[in-house]
Order: structure tokens, then C-alpha cells, then sequence
């Protein structure tokens, strides 16, 4: 996504990447809740119908249920998407700043391709399989919740299912993380300077670069929560989830929860971009370096 203040300094990006990231997500969580729940029900149902059942079964704190996860996995989930993201970048720039492979505007979208691998595989796996399984445990049918907390999710997952039992779904996650963070940095790097050289006209390309990722890739997050969710057992394999999906659902079925995913995904990359640069404008005012 290209911020336009740039730091060179991998410090910099990664605290600016941290704090911007936990910030975004403490600020759009609600909509993630509702988005995974819908994509988790195997039957219609409305975005509406999620907000009263949730405001009627547990109040306001309800549609925070499995924020925990996401905070934790924060800050070093954008650290390692932006620090990437500038390694990425500075291995396709020659010495003199010039294009070191002739990739032109489609340098970005290399660099985000690597910056989202890094996260799907060190962070955003194990961290939307808790989330995945903490939402998905709140709405259960054959008993009470089986976590009491984000702690003791973990411990049961892990002591179930082993480590291995976190990375449920890694590769449609990789699929889904590479290709979105791709398409979000190079279309946000592909918008002329002058109309994202403000914290607002940052905001507002983010958001649009965010909402195409959306449209483009929503079927694999559907994909991937279904495959991270208690009843992941379902499913063989990837491809074997997609036939289950396509001939018991349809195929709008994959793009369940896009209206909320929307909303989300266009306000966190919106966030994250302005966010981002006035970040690294306020580190470098404190922290010099040479870069």
C-alpha cells in the first residue's frame, strides 16, 4: 500500500505497522463478528438477523467476542505486512532508487504478494483459526460455549489438535492474504501521488483499493472460515470444501458476509494507510536514524 511516508528503517515500519494495526482493528472489529458468523452459518441469514440475536443473547460486548485474538495478533500482523512490504520493495530497487527489474506500477503488487505471504504464514493463519473458532464456539447448537476465553481456546485447541491444530486452512489463508494484500498495495501504489499526498486522500485510496481486494477475493475467505470453524472436520481439503460449498449452497454462497467484509476491509485499509504515514512523520520527529 505504499504509504507515503516511506521509512527505510525496518524499526519504523514495524512499530508505525503495529500501532496502526491495533488501532484499525479495536476501531472495525464489530463488522468482522458479524461478517465470519454469516459466512460460518450453513443456512440464510441476515446481517440484521446477527445483529439482534447477538444484541439479544449477549448486549453490545457481544459483537466483540473473539476480539481478543485480533489484538494479540495486531500488532504483529501489520508489523510483518508493512516491514515485509518495504524489504519486498527495497529488494526490487536498484542503488540509485531505480526500478531494478522493470516491473513498473506492477512493482507493488510484487512487493505486496511477498509482504502477504510473510503474514498468512507467521501471523494470520494461527490468528483467524482462534478467531474463526471462538466466534463459531459463541453460536454453537449442541451445548454450552466450549472456551470459557481467548487463553483457554487456545490451550484446548492446541491440546486437541496439536500446534498443527492452529493452522487449519493455511494454504486458501495464504491464498487469500497474498493475493489481498497484493491487489490493495499495488492498486494503492498505482494511484497518483497527488491524490493520496494527504492523511485523507491516503484514507480514501486505501479504501477504495481495500473494497476491490473484496470484491475479487471473497469467495476464498469464505473458504477459509469455513475450513478453520468447528466443523472443519467436513472437509478433506480446499478443493474438496469449494465442491461441498458450490453443490449445498450455490455458488452465491461465497460471497457470504461480503457486505460486512466490505465495510471492514475498506475502513481497516483506509485506516491503516492514513494512519500508517503519520505514524513514521511522528517516529522520525523522535527517533533519529539514518534513514
Amino acid at each position: 500500500m505504499a504509504p507515503l511516508n516511506k521509512p527505510k528503517h525496518k524499526g519504523k515500519a514495524l512499530v508505525a505497522g503495529a500501532s496502526a494495526g491495533i488501532f484499525e482493528i479495536c476501531c472495525t472489529y464489530p463488522t468482522e463478528y458479524v461478517k465470519t458468523t454469516q459466512q460460518l452459518s450453513t443456512k440464510p441469514i441476515t446481517v440484521g438477523g446477527i445483529i439482534r440475536t447477538t444484541f439479544q443473547d449477549a448486549g453490545p460486548g457481544g459483537f466483540y467476542r473473539g476480539l481478543s485474538s485480533m489484538v494479540y495478533f495486531a500488532a504483529p500482523k501489520a508489523a510483518i505486512r508493512f516491514a515485509s512490504f518495504e524489504t519486498c520493495s527495497a529488494l526490487l530497487t536498484g542503488p540509485s532508487g531505480e526500478d531494478k527489474y522493470g516491473l513498473g506500477k506492477a512493482k507493488g503488487f510484487v512487493a505486496g504478494l511477498g509482504a502477504g505471504t510473510m503474514e498468512a504464514i507467521f501471523v494470520t493463519t494461527p490468528q483467524e483459526t482462534i478467531k474463526v473458532r471462538l466466534i463459531n464456539d459463541a453460536f454453537r447448537t449442541d451445548g454450552p460455549p466450549q472456551y470459557r476465553n481467548f487463553f483457554h481456546g487456545v490451550k484446548t485447541i492446541v491440546g486437541e489438535f496439536g500446534l498443527a491444530g492452529i493452522y487449519k486452512g493455511v494454504a486458501p489463508t495464504i491464498i487469500k492474504v497474498s493475493t489481498a494484500q497484493a491487489t490493495r498495495f499495488g492498486i494503492f501504489s498505482a494511484i497518483p501521488l497527488e491524490q493520496r499526498n494527504t492523511p485523507g486522500k491516503a484514507a480514501l485510496s486505501g479504501a477504495f483499493a481495500g473494497g476491490v481486494s473484496v470484491l475479487l477475493f471473497q469467495g476464498i475467505d469464505v473458504v477459509k472460515s469455513r475450513m478453520q470453524g468447528l466443523e472443519a472436520h467436513k472437509y478433506r481439503s480446499t478443493g474438496h470444501c469449494i465442491k461441498e460449498i458450490l453443490a449445498n449452497e450455490g455458488p452465491m454462497a461465497f460471497y457470504k458476509g461480503v457486505g460486512p467484509r466490505l465495510t471492514r476491509v475498506c475502513l481497516e485499509v483506509g485506516i491503516t494507510m492514513s494512519l500508517y504515514g503519520e505514524i513514521v512523520k511522528a517516529l522520525d520527529s523522535v527517533w533519529k536514524t539514518d534513514h
